[in-house]
């Protein structure tokens, strides 16, 4: 899915229309893959990056982005805002973080420039919040006091001896983002090393402890393995607002079965036979029928391979 042409809009709109059937508000996720549009890659489209190094992972080369480039990027965030808002949504959340273009941005490992876009904190910080303001202007020129704008973060970049950032570095960040005005802070902690109550190494309280001293009057999202109502309910003990991701793709109305108090009906594992009653897309049928790579980043509790 897009929001890269005005041709989208009427798409979008009835998406829109659907997410907000139920009284739910309907939020559009503004992200860029950065290196990691393999999809893009292989459909003609060049893969950009901060810095022009090898990827092990990746099994083709990236381009560095230019000045122009970049500043193509900020524009393009607002500009999918705008059509955002006349597809009739509710908000955006811009995704920075897991490992998309605006944390390859803030990563001291992925970006490796001399400019003004990278080598000290505060430059390498300078993209993301760049596309803040961009997305905040467009929201305020459009009058639109009600629509939700979000911020996506991933609290650290920790892979072994190799780091990206801590996540005291990006406590400045999200204080920035703060300042600059957003809703809602959504705390991503991807990978099975983390859950909800996850704390970083070195401090005695959790992740969404840490970023609820920040954030403000923004509400902080927190989620990973929320799997049952009682997963949800503990969560809220550190943050404000749950996401759930893995369990939504299970059950679809586990939201609606909390609200009616339908809790013993919440279905929490998977089988292959319920992918296809659920009515997932032929793609994650596609994925989920063998233990593709992204089958096993983001497993679903009861499927076996």
């Amino acid at each position: 899915m897009g929001v890269n042409s005005n041709s989208q809009i009427p798409s979008l709109s009835r998406l829109a229309e659907a997410m907000k059937k139920d009284n739910g508000k309907a939020i559009l996720q503004l992200a860029h893959g950065g290196r990691e549009s393999a999809y893009s890659q292989n459909n003609d489209y060049q893969a950009i990056a901060p810095s022009k190094m090898d990827f092990p992972w990746l099994d083709y080369d990236v381009k560095e982005m230019t000045n122009d480039d970049i500043n193509k990027i900020i524009d393009d965030f607002a500009t999918a805002t705008q059509r955002a808002i006349d597809a009739g949504f509710d908000g955006v959340e811009i995704h920075n973080g897991n490992h998309d273009l605006l944390q390859q941005f803030f990563s001291a490992f992925s970006n490796q420039r001399i400019d003004k876009w990278g080598g000290s904190l505060s430059n390498r910080m300078e993209l993301p919040l760049a596309v803040l303001k961009a997305v905040r202007a467009v929201i305020d020129d459009n009058k639109q006091a009600d629509f939700i704008l979000g911020w996506r973060i991933s609290p650290e970049e920790i892979h072994g001896e190799n780091i990206g950032y801590k996540v005291d570095e990006m406590l400045a960040q999200a204080k920035k983002a703060v300042e600059i005005g957003i809703d809602y802070l959504n705390v991503s902690l991807t990978g099975l090393q983390y859950n909800y109550a996850a704390m970083p190494q070195g401090y005695n309280e959790s992740f969404a402890e840490l970023f609820d001293k920040i954030s403000g009057e923004a509400p902080v999202f927190i989620g990973s393995q929320i799997h049952t109502v009682a997963d949800g309910m503990a969560a809220l003990d550190n943050a404000e607002g749950v996401y759930i991701a893995r369990e939504a793709l299970i059950d679809p109305e586990f939201t609606a079965k909390v609200i009616d108090k339908k809790e013993d009906e919440i279905v929490t594992t998977m089988t292959f036979e319920r992918l296809k009653e659920i009515g997932l897309s032929d793609g994650l049928l596609k994925t989920y029928a063998t233990l593709t790579d992204w089958a096993k980043a983001i497993l679903l509790k009861g499927l076996k391979y």
